[in-house]
């Protein structure tokens, strides 16, 4: 059954009325005979205070929600007629002061979050049958005493973003508590109030002030599985995390640590991520090598945004690591123990680092890696690197500072995606090797091993006069009435011939606008493959040809040549692109 009214709309059935009004006036008549609703809401309306004559022909709503309001006050008159309410929202409103007695006894959720609250004035003190509650955003100072200690079902309490110096000590009293969330407060320390909370699965502390953490702050919170305590003072742990053996999330982000030791998290196997990024961590110690009879696992771990210089063989024994985040630290080398025994890694970031060699990596053997991330580096030399990591599929290299790459950099490399054979992809972006005459046979030969290079290079050509290119390329071998005159280079993006007098840059700009060009070495005594109108070409060895999928160019002279004295490779020039085929 529906009903409208002036007033608004108000949809009714025997359980559930939902109105939105218009110029906020509730006719009391309209709202007869609903004793039956259990669920009622006048949310997102500009209701000034609860519509007490509304509510008292609603005996037995158990829900009342009342959310974005400009609801000022709460009072014991407000909830008088509706006392077997069990749900009470209303968030979002402008509510700065509830009377002590004013809640409905039997509440068991109460949404007082976004409001203008000072001080809860002892309301939720004896609501024992609370479960969960949320404060959030108000400008509570304390909320100490003011807990329902005596509520054994309590789950959750939603405190963030007010202005609290502390955790309140009634915490201590409540052991069912599963959540609780305190993030963004003024919070300096713990005080040891949560070391009762056997049932306490998650915690909400980020964006506070905590300077510390004693090692008795957990003592009993053996099932606490996610800590957040990002953006906060931190200096040390002080073996506190040690009892945590359910903890599976550790976020200690954007805190002040200068040092980090493995031995904070000793015994703990069920870590999933530990964020330790961002702090001023210049020391790894502790490491859990030796300890046979303690296994400590973890999945992830990022120091990514340190002050890491080395190592020190601190990550060695740390089981089941799956991915390391080094990257944005000082590190210039990575020895082998650095390394050592992270059999099921899969992905390794050293980026943003100052690395110069990767060559330790050949002697550490890291059977399941499959992604290293180690651009923006001082690499300069690739030579045995991936002899170590048989299963990598992915290495980004690029701005560093290569310029030689062995061939036999990828034979012991065999990338498998879900046991299919897949290519291992090198990203050299930005290195000088990409700029090197013999490119295209490091190329050829990855490609034979099932591995692709990628990147691009602005690439600086030595500046050569014209006269010199011309003896190079021109005057050799016998001369033949129009032979052609050969300016071998390779069509590479973002790589450009060393200008040339003689060139007519607006024939080569307008004829392959799309192309820029690197010359490579003289040619000499070489019969290239016959061109157009069977004209051969004589190149100087050694000479290895692009592969098929390449293209030379070629300079003709013009058909009608102009008697007067000129250059060689004076104006009458136009380049032609020739498909280049197999010697």
């Amino acid at each position: 059954m529906s009903t409208s009214a002036r007033d608004g709309c108000l949809y009714r059935n025997d359980h559930l009325v939902s109105s939105h009004l218009m110029d906020n006036v509730l006719k009391e008549s309209v709202f007869t005979k609903l004793d039956l609703v259990d669920y009622f809401s006048l949310a997102d309306n500009s209701l000034p205070e609860l519509p007490r004559h509304v509510l008292q022909h609603l005996p037995h709503v158990k829900t009342l929600d009342l959310c974005r309001n400009k609801i000022t006050k709460l009072t014991e008159e407000d909830f008088r007629d509706i006392q077997e309410l069990e749900h009470l929202l209303v968030a979002d409103n402008q509510i700065s002061e509830i009377e002590k007695d004013a809640l409905p006894k039997g509440l068991k959720h109460v949404h007082l979050g976004i409001n203008k609250l000072n001080t809860l004035n002892g309301a939720l003190r004896d609501l024992d049958d609370l479960e969960w509650i949320f404060i959030n955003a108000n400008n509570l100072k304390s909320i100490e005493n003011e807990l329902p200690t005596k509520a054994k079902k309590m789950q959750l309490i939603h405190a963030a973003h007010n202005e609290l110096q502390s955790l309140p000590s009634d915490l201590k009293l409540m052991p069912s508590l599963q959540s609780l969330y305190f993030y963004g407060n003024n919070i300096k320390s713990l005080d040891e109030t949560l070391q009762k909370s056997r049932n306490l699965m998650r915690i909400g502390l980020s964006f506070n002030k905590i300077e510390f953490l004693t090692k008795d702050d957990f003592t009993e919170a053996e099932k606490l599985a996610e800590l957040d305590i990002a953006y906060n003072e931190l200096k040390y742990l002080n073996g506190s995390l040690r009892s945590l053996k359910s903890l599976r999330y550790l976020n200690l982000t954007h805190n002040y640590m200068t040092e980090f030791s493995l031995q904070e998290i000793k015994g703990l196997r069920r870590l999933s991520v530990i964020d330790l990024s961002h702090n001023q961590i210049s020391l790894l110690t502790g490491s859990l090598e030796n300890l046979v009879d303690v296994e400590t696992r973890v999945l992830e771990l990022r120091l990514d945004h340190n002050h890491i210089f080395n190592l020190g063989g601190a990550l060695m024994g740390l089981h089941g690591l799956l991915r390391l985040n080094l990257s944005n630290n000082l590190i210039q080398k990575i020895l082998p123990d650095d390394l050592l025994g992270l059999e099921d890694l899969r992905l390794l970031d050293v980026s943003y680092n100052h690395i110069t060699t990767l060559e330790e990596t050949s002697k550490t053997f890291l059977p399941s890696l499959e992604e290293l991330i180690a651009h923006h580096n001082n690499i300069t030399v690739l030579d045995k690197d991936f002899h170590g990591l048989p299963s990598l599929c992915s290495a980004d290299l690029s701005f560093n500072k290569i310029h030689t790459v062995n061939y036999d950099l990828v034979s012991k490399s065999r990338c498998t995606i879900n046991g299919v054979p897949s290519i291992l992809k090198i990203y050299l972006q930005d290195n000088p090797v990409l700029c090197d005459d013999h490119l295209y046979e490091l190329v050829t030969v990855f490609e034979s091993l099932n591995a692709r290079v990628s990147g691009a290079s602005t690439c600086v050509a030595p500046q050569t006069t014209a006269p010199i290119l011309m003896r190079a390329l021109n005057d050799i071998g016998p001369k033949k009435e129009n032979s052609p005159l050969i300016v071998v280079a390779h069509m590479v993006p973002d790589i450009r011939l060393a200008p040339q007098d003689n060139l007519n840059h607006e024939t080569v700009s307008s004829a392959i606008p799309q192309f820029v060009y690197r010359r490579v070495n003289p040619l000499y005594r070489h019969v290239l493959p016959d061109q157009e109108d069977g004209i051969s070409v004589i190149a100087d060895p050694p000479l290895t040809l692009p592969s098929t999928n390449r293209k030379v160019v070629v300079k003709w002279p013009e058909e009608t040549r102009i008697d007067k004295p000129s250059h060689p490779l004076a104006d009458q020039m136009r380049l032609r692109e020739l498909n280049e085929s197999p010697q």
